[in-house]
């Protein structure tokens, strides 16, 4: 998958999940207390909270590697 396929699926706030390694990552959105929109990216039921897709882009990992330079080796 491109970069640019990537930011339009988190634009659109498409659901997405993948395995890695047997171990099953997704990617969701919910919003915080206060109504601001966040993206939340990690193994099931372990993800961490992104504020933005640069945010998500420059610091979510996947295993040691950064999900920005995995991009198109997943299957998402």
């Amino acid at each position: 998958m491109t970069k640019d396929d990537f930011y339009f699926k988190i634009q659109v706030k498409q659901t997405m999940e993948f395995k890695y390694n047997s171990i099953l990552y997704n990617i969701n959105y919910d919003k915080t207390s206060d109504g601001k929109e966040i993206i939340l990216f990690g193994r099931l039921y372990e993800e961490q909270k992104f504020h933005s897709y640069g945010d998500l882009m420059n610091n979510a990992k996947v295993e040691n590697h950064f999900l920005k330079d995995m991009l198109e080796i997943l299957d998402l």
